[in-house]
């Protein structure tokens, strides 16, 4: 209703098949409500302002997951080093305000049972965490941005966090502009600090 052109770029439906070449491709299962959720839309496609999930997070189609997860992988292969997948490394860097974590997610760079589900700016994704840190449900979704360095649980689930970004439309913590550009006016409250699997 208050944003029609962010639907012009909605692709159509994926195919059983499209969906199954992303669980070949990246040997994950995807959850029922993420197949449901493609088999009706593959994603989206177009000016990355008109993105439906707001603030530019643009839905990646079955192949853009594919050659995300791809390309993430041989990124992290290629940067990361044993020090960097230890608690103890983890601690020190939250404890020094280095990187930001908020929730139970591991802060690497990426991890092989992380699947990509969005893409914002080129840089910031939200991902499907498969292998959560102690205390966090696999499947949860994740917000993971390099540059700033922070990692956030945002829902434990692909279903809730639809329904999240639902009731923030509906309680008016997004705006629209003329344009279609839907945008987060007001922040939500989330505490971040030391998350509880790091203090043990």
């Amino acid at each position: 209703t208050h944003a029609p052109q962010v639907l012009q770029q909605l692709n159509p439906p994926a195919s059983e098949a499209d969906i199954q070449a992303v669980e070949q491709a990246t040997g994950l299962k995807l959850p029922e409500s993420l197949k449901l959720f493609l088999s009706l839309h593959n994603g989206e496609t177009g000016e990355a302002w008109l993105a439906l999930l707001g603030d530019g997070h643009q839905l990646l189609s079955c192949k853009a997951m594919i050659e995300q997860y791809q390309w993430g992988q041989q990124i992290a292969q290629d940067l990361v080093s044993p020090p960097f997948d230890t608690l103890a490394f983890w601690k020190d860097r939250v404890e020094k305000g280095v990187i930001a974590v908020r929730g139970p997610v591991k802060p690497l760079l990426n991890h092989p049972q992380w699947l990509p589900i969005t893409c914002m700016n080129g840089n910031v994704f939200r991902f499907l965490d498969f292998d959560p840190a102690p205390g966090g449900l696999p499947g949860q979704v994740i917000e993971v941005d390099p540059e700033s360095c922070a990692y956030q649980v945002l829902a434990s689930d692909f279903k809730s966090f639809l329904k999240h970004y639902l009731l923030a439309l509906n309680t008016h913590y997004y705006a629209v502009d003329e344009s279609g550009y839907i945008s987060l006016i007001e922040e939500i409250d989330m505490e971040w600090g030391i998350p509880k699997w790091l203090k043990i």
